[in-house]
């Protein structure tokens, strides 16, 4: 499924609140990080982004397991 508005190279992320709930991370610092996206391949009818994370670090993350802060998949799922 293609998403209406999808994220792009240049946003604003954090990990999506079903993601964090999905892995059982919902606490502690995981759903404080935030990044920005750097690059993105398609990957079938999603796209894999890499992110840069505010402490420098870097990961390739699927773009169905991140929202823009402030979204409703930011705080709900």
């Amino acid at each position: 499924m293609t998403k209406a508005n999808p994220i792009a190279v240049g946003d604003e992320v954090a990990y999506s609140a079903a993601f964090l709930r999905s892995t059982a991370q919902q606490t502690g610092e995981m759903p404080f990080r935030r990044g920005i996206v750097i690059a993105s391949e398609p990957l079938g009818d999603r796209s894999l982004c890499r992110v840069r994370w505010s402490d420098g670090q870097e990961s390739n993350v699927l773009d169905a397991n991140l929202a823009r802060p402030g979204s409703r998949a930011f705080a709900e799922a």
